[in-house]
């Protein structure tokens, strides 16, 4: 499996817009309580992204670095 940690990240992202999508049209989904998961989770959810960024600058110069070795 090939970056699983941006694939993760992004189903992660996917389900939580989900549910708050689908929470703003259910009366009995409490918009207060998903607020308040979201500020908690942040976090986590920050360095995940972050974790994402980093590897795809890690992949860019290492990649940069690779194309400067072949040219002659």
């Amino acid at each position: 499996m090939k970056k699983p940690a941006k694939k993760l990240t992004l189903a992660i992202l996917a389900v939580v817009c989900a549910v708050g999508l689908i929470g703003c049209f259910v009366d009995s989904f409490s918009m207060e309580k998903f607020s308040q998961f979201m500020i908690s989770f942040s976090p986590f959810y920050l360095g995940m992204v972050a974790s994402v960024g980093t590897g795809a600058v890690v992949d860019r110069i290492k990649g940069a670095k690779s194309d400067n070795k072949t040219v002659d």
